[in-house]
């Protein structure tokens, strides 16, 4: 739900703007670097921006940007210029591209929604931003679409694309070449060859690769990828062929996880590996095998969150780690010390279910 840049900035005082898109609540935190965060708020139609204190983690909310005809927003993903975000729109099958105002976090709707397949899940971009997937979940597939400079949104040729059952995430590799595609009734990944020059999709020899029940959502982190499947309670870590994308399942592989594990992150230094457990109301955390990804949990795991964490984000530094609580209505801040292990920070209330979360870094 972010991608690592330099587009960083300092504050001693950021004010959300007054205008028909967004309603000021409450003002900056001062004297702190900081950053803009936008939360999904699903039940109320809208998006919350924060400003996110880079050195203490907590988070003032600026703004609820009402998200008009997107209904349902269910996932906020940012473009690599810092100056976009997209969310997908659950209820309006569709996705909606706003502009960021980088210094008062306003949203303003660009362009006319893009149409997806039924019920639209995780947003991804490659990494130059010029193409955009997202998992649509009651068609079985993946819709692609070519960005243009201004945010607007046009058809990948082909799209959608075939995935299997009831794909949840989709996520693109570092180097822009492979697209992951979760598929939860089908206990597996989708993996497809992204065309450079088109965006368009061709599955790869091997594809879906085996995964287990639920299969719910990937995490990449160097030579690993990550899946907590929701109906197995466990963690399948893969070894990712560097020169295809392939998948095989590393010695150990699935990991138990808690009740009902639904997302997952990696901190930047691939260290740590952290799970969503939307039932069990808390987060599993691992320390990774940097040599043979084998995931051991860590002390004081799994760690209590709000109820139902469906979103999980790392900041760029890998010292906060922040969790939507879709059934509290809050994101969790926690910071991570030296052994990777979460101490609460703040409960940040939002204004309705908080459903996925993207940091301006």
């Amino acid at each position: 739900m972010r991608f690592r840049s330099a587009c960083l900035f300092s504050a001693l005082f950021i004010l959300a703007a007054v205008n028909g898109c967004m309603t000021p609540t409450t003002q900056a935190v001062p004297g702190a670097v900081s950053h803009l965060a936008f939360v999904a708020n699903q039940s109320t139609d809208s998006i919350a921006v924060f400003l996110q204190d880079g050195n203490r983690g907590m988070l003032s909310l600026l703004a609820n940007a009402p998200t008009g005809s997107c209904s349902q927003p269910q996932y906020v993903e940012l473009h690599p210029s810092m100056s976009l975000l997209f969310v997908s729109c659950q209820g309006s099958n569709t996705i909606t591209t706003f502009s960021i105002d980088g210094t008062t976090g306003n949203l303003a709707p660009v362009g006319t929604p893009a149409t997806t397949g039924n019920s639209p899940h995780t947003v991804a971009l490659d990494p130059t931003g010029k193409f955009l997937y997202t998992a649509n979940v009651l068609s079985n597939s993946v819709s692609g679409y070519i960005v243009a400079a201004n945010g607007t949104l046009t058809a990948i040729s082909g799209s959608p694309f075939a995935a299997g059952t009831t794909p949840y995430t989709v996520k693109v590799n570092d180097a822009g070449t492979v697209l992951y595609a979760t598929n939860r009734d089908s206990g597996n990944v989708s993996v497809y060859r992204i065309d450079a020059h088109t965006g368009v999709l061709s599955e790869i020899a091997g594809s879906p690769f085996v995964s287990d029940a639920g299969a719910r959502a990937i995490e990449l982190s160097g030579r690993f990828a990550f899946v907590p499947n929701r109906f197995a309670n466990d963690v399948s870590v893969f070894a990712v062929d560097p020169a295809t994308g392939a998948l095989s399942q590393v010695p150990g592989s699935p990991f138990p996880a808690g009740t009902d594990p639904r997302v997952v992150a990696v901190d930047p230094g691939g260290r740590f590996l952290y799970v969503g457990n939307v039932t069990g109301n808390n987060i599993s955390a691992y320390a990774i095998d940097s040599v043979s990804g084998a995931l051991t949990q860590m002390a004081g795991s799994p760690f209590a969150s709000g109820l139902a964490p469906l979103g999980i984000e790392i900041d760029e530094p890998g010292r906060f780690v922040y969790v939507s609580n879709s059934g509290s209505n809050n994101v969790s801040v926690f910071s991570i010390d030296s052994a990777g292990a979460l101490h609460l920070v703040e409960m940040a209330p939002t204004a309705g279910s908080a459903v996925s979360m993207a940091i301006m870094q």
